[in-house]
């Protein structure tokens, strides 16, 4: 059972009926996905799920990178008491090419509750060059909007606050959680991490973090790859997920068990133990100044392509192969370096992570 069939047959219930949980915290993430440009304003809540799903279901869905699931999941919505009636407001985003940001972020409430919602990486290119950045940034634009958002919505309303997000939205609401003051620390309820990448330094031993580490719930699939990456906690569920390799990062593959939860597996599969280490050897051989440069380079050679979202990939892929080789051409003799020997070593630490033993967490 997936996130759809689970609104299909356990929808029938409010939240004051079964508090909010694990699945539901993954569905408001997929639905922060949607495109809420011009249907909802960055103000209090004028329209319910159940609204939008019935009268502007295509512009939502609308690039997305997967709109026929999304589409799928609103219809499910629609009919879904539990879902139908939630409001929908304070859809904030912010974009900027130059300073490499992309930001959004949307609340849902219900009667006496609200979830507060960071969007992940999304199909642009530029989403995905600003999580890369994560790895030689202390912090990125869109950790602070996250903060702001957070403290933001905390005075906006007086209702137990749930927070969340998938991939890049489970990194930003970490940091908000880590960075909010104690009076907005104390209110929230749960805070839910779905297979988002790490920090490029470890947050989990601040005072900050303790202070809400009993509530922060992270779950990955069991052969994780977004969710392993810099440093992370070691305190996470494992869910199946019915696709393999990056498609494991997709929310529609998890593995629903029942209505308070998915289905688990004790640990990550060896192979997603393997990449974890040679991932931090990797990135812990580099200073801040090559990760920089090996960074910029790849997406100079992406960029190259011409395309922008990466659904665009599939078209006319052999003209933008040709594209991004000319782009490498055109890089410096220390970049093309740098892109060489990193994907060189990343190989080689990975084939000797395969001679290390993994550490099973027992928990």
């Amino acid at each position: 059972m997936n996130i759809v069939q689970y609104v299909k047959k356990f929808g029938g219930e409010m939240f004051s009926e079964r508090p909010l949980n694990e699945v539901d915290s993954l569905i408001f993430s997929e639905l922060s996905y949607l495109n809420f440009t011009g249907v909802v304003r960055n103000a209090a809540p004028a329209h319910t799920l159940g609204e939008l799903s019935e009268t502007c279901a295509e512009q939502l869905v609308s690039d997305t990178l997967m709109p026929k699931s999304n589409a799928r999941l609103l219809g499910a919505i629609l009919t879904s008491k539990r879902f139908k009636d939630v409001s929908v407001g304070y859809f904030h985003e912010h974009n900027d090419e130059r300073r490499e940001i992309r930001f959004a972020a949307v609340t849902f409430f219900w009667e006496g509750g609200c979830y507060v919602c960071f969007r992940g990486t999304d199909v642009t290119l530029l989403g995905w060059k600003e999580d890369f950045n994560m790895a030689f940034r202390a912090s990125i634009p869109s950790q602070k909007l996250a903060a702001d958002y957070l403290l933001d919505i905390a005075e906006k309303t007086d209702a137990p606050l749930y927070a969340g997000g998938h991939s890049k939205g489970g990194n930003l609401v970490l940091y908000a959680a880590v960075n909010a003051p104690e009076e907005v620390q104390d209110r929230l309820v749960a805070i839910y991490n779905h297979d988002g990448p790490g920090f490029r330094e470890s947050i989990f031993e601040s005072a900050e973090y303790l202070r809400i580490a009993d509530r922060v719930h992270k779950t990955v699939p069991h052969d994780s790859l977004i969710g392993i990456l810099l440093f992370h906690s070691d305190n996470y569920k494992v869910v199946v997920s019915r696709s393999v390799l990056i498609g494991q990062h997709n929310p529609f593959a998890w593995g629903v068990e029942n209505e308070n939860g998915f289905t688990e597996l004790p640990e990550t599969t060896k192979g997603s133990k393997h990449t974890d280490i040679a991932l931090r050897d990797w990135i812990s051989a580099m200073n801040d100044a090559d990760r920089r440069l090996f960074v910029n380079a790849l997406f100079k050679i992406i960029e190259g392509s011409g395309a922008t979202k990466v659904p665009e990939f599939t078209h006319g892929f052999l003209r933008k192969l040709r594209g991004m080789k000319k782009a490498y051409k055109a890089l410096s003799e220390r970049e093309k370096t740098m892109i060489q020997t990193g994907g060189k070593k990343l190989l080689k630490l990975w084939f000797r992570s395969l001679r290390k033993k993994p550490k099973v967490s027992e928990e």
